[in-house]
């Protein structure tokens, strides 16, 4: 099992009363992630946005810079950079992940994310594409990103992107690329992941729900000839106790306020997120179950990776205190 985590680049979790709480600065991504680090977890994933989901206006980190910054000043995490199609060219990206990959020393990796808010691409003037279109474009974007990671002189032709002999280096560190972690759910997102992925993200949830779609995945990937790895997402309290646990669950879940206004309803990620209920966290977030004692937790994570789950992105709040308990009292259990 690789652990990762989530830095708040927008601030937190959850909205605070407390000044630390709602940090959206380099400085507490930085913080976090030299935290990650000492504690041994394996990659990062930077989300990209570019209107703050806890509420327009407030501050909110960009992912690549953010990125790029991480990678000189980190020695040994994965940093996995978010992007979405449509409002960075893909040469654009292809040659920043380039670069970012050379200053980490072959520590990048990229996440694509096929645009589930629409309102931030109307917000920049970009086209908004109706779901299965976005899945279209984002699987073009990424054979020109693939391409020119690998490719001396790259053409193509294609319905969103045409590439006419273009050229980049120097291409990066790591071969034949960086890896590409892809998610969604639905009909076309799954077509795309077996397509393109290296790594399929899936949003937290129960276990038996994790296992079928990494059954079909395998199976559709395997068709392709192609062998996927797997990831899920995961909102983190741990306490001494299950009840302490359920308390702490309890008192967040009153702090949270998160209402994304325009989010598209055909995504998955929306469909289920009413059956959380009272919930914490984004991409399934509590509904992976690591809420409770370190070793019910440590048992939950254990069954993850029974079932096939090699990383799992980890949520917590407030993010770096929380991320030290998680490695002081959950990882010695697992090692």
């Amino acid at each position: 099992m690789r652990f990762g985590f989530w830095p708040a680049v927008y601030g937190n979790w959850l909205p605070s009363d407390q000044a630390a709480e709602n940090d959206a600065s380099f400085a507490h991504a930085a913080a976090a992630t030299a935290a990650a680090e000492r504690a041994g977890f394996a990659t990062m994933l930077i989300a990209e946005h570019f209107i703050n989901p806890n509420g327009e206006g407030r501050d909110q980190l960009d992912a690549w810079t953010t990125a790029a910054a991480l990678a000189a000043t980190t020695t040994r995490i994965e940093i996995i950079a978010a992007v979405k199609p449509g409002l960075r060219a893909p040469g654009v990206i292809a040659k920043m992940g380039a670069n970012i990959d050379r200053i980490s020393g072959g520590r990048f990796a990229i996440n694509l994310v096929s645009a589930w808010w629409p309102p931030e691409y109307a917000m920049l003037g970009a086209e908004v594409l109706d779901h299965d279109d976005r899945y279209a474009r984002a699987r073009e974007y990424l054979e020109v990103i693939r391409g020119l990671w690998t490719t001396e002189r790259f053409a193509y032709d294609g319905r969103y992107y045409r590439i006419a002999g273009a050229t980049i280096a120097p291409r990066p560190v790591q071969r034949p690329h960086p890896p590409i972690y892809v998610g969604g759910e639905s009909e076309a997102g799954r077509a795309l992941g077996a397509a393109v992925a290296d790594i399929f993200l899936i949003n937290g949830r129960p276990i038996a729900e994790l296992a079928s779609i990494i059954a079909d995945m395998r199976a559709r990937a395997g068709a392709r000839g192609r062998t996927l790895r797997f990831g899920t997402t995961a909102f983190v309290v741990c306490r001494d106790s299950e009840a302490v646990a359920a308390a702490e669950f309890e008192r967040l879940a009153d702090l949270r306020r998160l209402d994304v206004k325009g989010a598209d309803p055909a995504v998955e990620m929306m469909k289920h997120a009413p059956l959380e209920g009272r919930r914490l966290g984004t991409n399934g977030g509590s509904r992976a179950g690591l809420i409770g004692t370190p070793a019910a937790i440590a048992e939950r994570i254990r069954a993850l990776e029974a079932i096939g789950i090699e990383t799992l992105l980890l949520q917590f709040h407030p993010l770096v205190p929380e991320l030290e308990r998680f490695a002081a009292e959950v990882l010695p259990r697992l090692r």
